[in-house]
């Protein structure tokens, strides 16, 4: 009777460990990014009446009598099932879809995390506002991602970062006239953008060469200090229409500026004509840019930190990095929705989105909790049950036991 006592108390003490996790299963139902647990038991120590024996001449062997002496918890495991994705529309806001876990770090420490909830700093850097972990991620070069580097902190300083670009091509399209005579000259002056955002104006003069019939026009393009930048000849077909170009680079060397020079640029004349009609010829586009600084910034695909500056200018700042473990199962609850790598987990291989069975990353939403709040209860009933039963064990033990003292009288 006594080992019926000390099984029913394993069974309420078992239960209640499972009441325990599925009460924090309940509580955590609204929980960004939270897996929820359960509990897995097992039968404790069994005393052994007899071991059994083996067949024998004439007679059959015998099996074990155990009588077993309770249960035990015999592991709390978590649920890495993928919650459902909602929409937030907040800007720093992340979810994964898939494995992996974002990074953050506090000094030399990581942690790692399903809650993409995150914010920026005063100082520009991507954290996670409940702790003030920094995000993990790869800082962009020139709007390229190079994963080649260790990751680090992930900086987005709104309204500091200034951008600019230098013009590669500069397009002119529109009409010269073919009825021009020859010697005939067309200006146009168009602007372009050194390394630095300093604009320049530099001049380019059509001239009519040759014959009518040849269809040709020189062009001459000059800078107001730098002086000939660059020359050649635009050739059209019977139809008016472009045909060739020869030596179409403008090269411009100005001194004095501190940008890179000298810095050439393209001149594009594919959409230029020569009709019999008004000269019309102008430029409509060039890829330089001014100087702008960062006023916003949008989560791309893949967790891709896109920049937006003043100028117009949309450029890749940086990417969150994600991590995946052998066995997740095997990390370590911190609380504050992060973990921590045990030698049972293995180490992080850190990487980018979908990339080494990773996940995808979004911006805008975020991933809720896993709870199956019918599941929850469900399991919340059979334990309770359970825990009823192992105290009825333990008072039916008990009556026994006091009938056997009463045996006395």
């Amino acid at each position: 009777m006594g080992t019926a006592i000390f099984a029913g108390v394993s069974a309420l003490q078992s239960q209640q460990t499972r009441l325990n996790v599925i009460g924090n299963n309940i509580a955590n139902m609204t929980t960004t990014g939270f897996k929820s647990a359960r509990v897995i038991f097992q039968d404790l120590l069994n005393q052994t009446q007899s071991s059994g024996g083996p067949p024998q001449a004439g007679r059959g062997g015998t099996n074990p009598r155990q009588v077993g002496l309770g249960v035990g918890v015999g592991s709390i495991d978590t649920n890495f099932n993928q919650g459902s994705i909602f929409t937030t529309n907040g800007v720093a806001d992340f979810a994964i879809q898939g494995d992996g876990f974002f990074i953050l770090a506090s000094g030399e420490a990581e942690f790692y995390t399903r809650d993409g909830s995150f914010g920026v700093d005063s100082d520009g850097t991507l954290v996670d506002p409940a702790t003030g972990f920094r995000v993990q991620g790869y800082t962009a070069v020139d709007g390229a991602i190079d994963t080649s580097q260790p990751v680090g902190d992930i900086v987005i300083p709104v309204g500091g970062a200034g951008r600019t670009r230098v013009t590669t091509v500069a397009t002119l399209m529109g009409n010269l006239d073919s009825e021009a005579a020859v010697g005939d000259t067309v200006q146009r002056v168009i602007r372009v953008y050194d390394t630095l955002g300093t604009v320049h104006e530099v001049t380019v003069t059509f001239t009519r060469v040759g014959l009518i019939t040849d269809n040709t026009w020189d062009w001459v393009a000059t800078h107001p200090t730098a002086g000939a930048a660059g020359t050649g000849t635009v050739t059209f077909d019977a139809n008016g229409q472009f045909s060739s170009i020869t030596n179409d680079v403008v090269s411009i060397d100005p001194a004095g500026t501190g940008a890179v020079t000298p810095f050439d640029f393209t001149l594009d004349l594919t959409g230029a004509t020569q009709l019999a009609s008004e000269h019309t010829i102008a430029l409509t586009n060039q890829d330089g840019l001014p100087p702008g600084v960062l006023e916003s910034f949008s989560i791309g695909e893949g967790g891709i930190i896109n920049g937006v500056f003043s100028n117009g200018l949309t450029e890749v700042l940086g990417q969150v990095a994600l991590a995946v473990f052998n066995n997740p199962g095997g990390l370590l609850r911190e609380g504050a929705n992060i973990f921590t790598p045990t030698p049972n987990s293995g180490i992080a291989r850190v990487g980018l989105a979908s990339t080494g069975g990773r996940g995808m990353v979004n911006g805008g939403v975020l991933e809720g909790s896993n709870v199956d709040i019918a599941t929850e209860f469900s399991n919340l009933i059979i334990a309770q049950r359970a825990f009823q039963a192992g105290a009825r064990s333990i008072t039916t033990a008990d009556l026994l036991l006091n009938e056997a003292v009463n045996l006395l009288r």
